[in-house]
């Protein structure tokens, strides 16, 4: 699959957030006794099923304490609806996933959540790998690795494509879009354009596969251009 037909164009990510004027019983059901908002905030941020969160990740994008954070996740499992996969991070299960539709449905029917897309710049760079890396070897290699200040958040499957995303701490966020033919597609997305920051970013990721290749490669920077959205 060539990068240049059917662009995946994943808008900067703003995930589903709760009402903080929401009493803490809220959710209480006789279905499941009751969620506590720290489990509503986990289901939310992995109501994408393609989607599979680092413990720093979760933590990261939902700004709990590790301690509520681990008690969430525990409570979650108990009940099924959460998992733990082979790369060590977590994703919704098959029951999970049913749940999550339906309490989001029924949280954007009360207008108890906000789901408004924040405008941003997104500045996007296509590379090659010679010889053609295989994509999984090379998202092993900067799967849940932090450079500067963005933090790995989170890896999803999409197609032919693997996407690894990072954020830093002004919620500026960098998707990488890993496919089988050695191109590897960088979007760094914020809400100011920063050339210099993308670049380091380019950098970054060219040396960390260099370095752990079990082959020598050369990585060319292929065309380069910037996306604004619509107001």
């Amino acid at each position: 699959m060539n990068m240049d037909h059917g662009y995946i164009d994943i808008p900067y990510s703003n995930l589903p957030t709760l009402d903080d004027s929401l009493p803490n019983d809220y959710f209480y059901s006789n279905e499941y006794d009751y969620l506590t908002i720290q489990e509503v905030q986990l289901l939310l941020t992995l109501s994408d099923s393609q989607i599979s969160y680092s413990f720093s990740g979760l933590r990261k994008r939902t700004s709990l304490h590790q301690h509520k954070l681990t008690k969430a996740i525990r409570r979650l499992q108990d009940r099924n609806f959460l998992s733990k996969n082979e790369n060590s991070s977590y994703e919704l299960t098959d029951d999970g996933s049913i749940y999550t539709r339906k309490l989001l449905q029924e949280l954007v029917n009360k207008k108890a959540v906000n789901s408004t897309k924040i405008p941003n710049i997104s500045l996007i760079k296509k590379l090659r790998t010679t010889p053609s890396l295989e994509k999984r070897k090379i998202a092993v290699v900067l799967e849940k690795r932090w450079f500067s200040n963005y933090r790995f958040l989170y890896r999803r499957e999409i197609g032919d494509l693997i996407e690894l995303c990072w954020e830093d701490n002004e919620k500026n966020q960098c998707h990488v879009y890993l496919n089988s033919e050695g191109e590897i597609q960088i979007e760094c997305s914020s809400l100011n354009h920063k050339s210099n920051e993308t670049q380091f970013i380019i950098n970054w990721v060219s040396e960390e596969i260099q370095k752990h290749a079990d082959v020598e490669v050369l990585i060319e920077e292929e065309d380069e251009y910037t996306k604004i959205p619509y107001n």
